[in-house]
């Protein structure tokens, strides 16, 4: 918070003295005791930190939970009199919406205000250290300094007082427990971006067979990789490249993972493992013609559906309106139809269909209109022409469903046949 700090603030008052000589020296003395440093931020002590939303429902209410979210509450150091706005209990929330750095309490932190409320923004980098800058006392009385070394997010294990190596020019996202993002050079010339959870070295340099985790992303240069199997050949890999290295690194696909590679695919372990769930398959050396099957199997059910419905309603057309709630059961089904590839190829391993979604959703659209309109009409013996002309717009939608090249894409080309 900007303020004025006045050099002698006992003695900045205006002498009553106007006696002759001494005129010059009280205006003198008057000048110097009222000299001052304006300071546009104040430094402000980290008392409390709001990151439960039950505590801040519970101390602010309910509609506080998220705008107080990240809040601290403190003293100033300059003049730990003056109040943060726009109340004295108001917490003072981060400056920057997008990117937070949460202090921790001891610690320091530049505040401002703007726009009738007080903001701040970094934390005070006491001690050069990425795991804490605690130093509690600046804003007591006595301004008495003092470590607080039992602190909850104090420890003593260097890895996390190390700062992360970094080359000139480079940005460095450092965390408190030894995770760092750095988004710099390969051999200082090549773009490149490393995501490490553990440093181990000293020297705070990356290492990715010795870091607890990391995704290295470049474009050139070489890592060298190394792997407990003995049966895995080191190699650089060299080029543009996603190295990830960790003891455990889990694919999670809620629906399909594909592995795919326009040269050669190796899995390579100790013990490899192909499972799949009850009542599934395991296809390996797939050929051309399985291929063609499998796409031919899909796309015939949807036609066998498709095929059914559209033959039903052109019978019904004839009859007009004494079977109209049996078009409704066929339309629902229509509607539905792009869960049956799915259903089919979920028995099916490695082929996989897409519905042309424009496409599909148009005629769903236009399904929807017609049937909509159908229902608006009272009685529909009384007007059999309309009801004739809404189930013949019916039947051409259906007809265009009938065109599976227009409504599916397949999701992979075929290449060679295996040999």
């Amino acid at each position: 918070m900007a303020h004025i700090q006045y050099k002698n603030p006992e003695t900045a008052v205006a002498s009553t003295n106007t006696s002759g000589n001494k005129i010059r020296t009280e205006a003198n003395k008057l000048i110097r005791d009222n000299e001052f440093e304006f300071h546009e931020h104040d430094i402000f002590e980290v008392g409390k930190i709001f990151l439960d939303k039950k505590e801040i429902k519970k101390t602010f209410g309910i509609t506080k939970q998220e705008k107080y979210y990240g809040g601290i509450q403190g003293r100033y150091v300059h003049d730990n009199t003056q109040s943060v706005l726009p109340t004295a209990d108001s917490p003072v929330i981060p400056l920057d919406p997008n990117i937070r750095l949460y202090p921790v309490i001891g610690e320091y932190v530049v505040c401002i205000n703007h726009m009738g409320r007080t903001y701040y923004k970094t934390i005070i980098n006491w001690d050069n250290n990425p795991n804490n800058n605690i130093q509690q006392g600046l804003a007591s009385t006595n301004r008495r300094l003092r470590r607080f070394n039992d602190h909850t997010i104090y420890t003593n294990k260097k890895d996390y007082h190390r700062n992360t190596h970094a080359n000139p020019g480079d940005l460095i996202i450092q965390g408190r427990y030894g995770s760092s993002i750095s988004l710099g050079a390969q051999q200082l010339t090549k773009p490149s971006i490393k995501l490490v959870a553990g440093v181990k070295q000293n020297s705070g340099e990356f290492n990715i067979n010795k870091d607890g985790a990391s995704i290295y992303i470049q474009d050139g240069g070489s890592v060298d990789v190394k792997n407990p199997n003995k049966k895995f050949k080191q190699y650089p890999v060299v080029g543009s490249k996603v190295v990830i290295n960790a003891d455990e690194i889990v694919l999670n696909a809620r629906k399909n993972l594909k592995l795919v590679a326009g040269s050669v695919t190796e899995v390579l372990g100790k013990h490899v493992e192909l499972k799949h769930n009850k009542g599934g398959t395991v296809e390996i050396n797939e050929t051309k013609e399985l291929l063609d099957n499998t796409r031919d199997r899909v796309k015939n059910e949807v036609i066998r559906e498709i095929e059914e419905c559209i033959e039903q309603i052109l019978l019904i057309t004839d009859k007009t309106q004494e079977d109209f709630e049996r078009v409704e059961k066929l339309i629902g089904k229509l509607q539905n139809i792009k869960d049956i590839p799915r259903d089919v190829v979920d028995r099916i391993t490695g082929s996989e269909i897409t519905l042309n979604a424009e496409k599909f959703k148009k005629l769903q659209d236009d399904y929807n209109r017609l049937t909509e309109e159908m229902g608006r009409i009272p009685d529909k013996t009384k007007d059999p022409v309309k009801v004739a002309r809404i189930l013949g717009e019916m039947a051409n939608v259906m007809r265009q469903f009938a065109n599976v090249k227009e409504l599916f894409r397949p999701n992979f080309k075929l290449g060679k046949p295996s040999e």
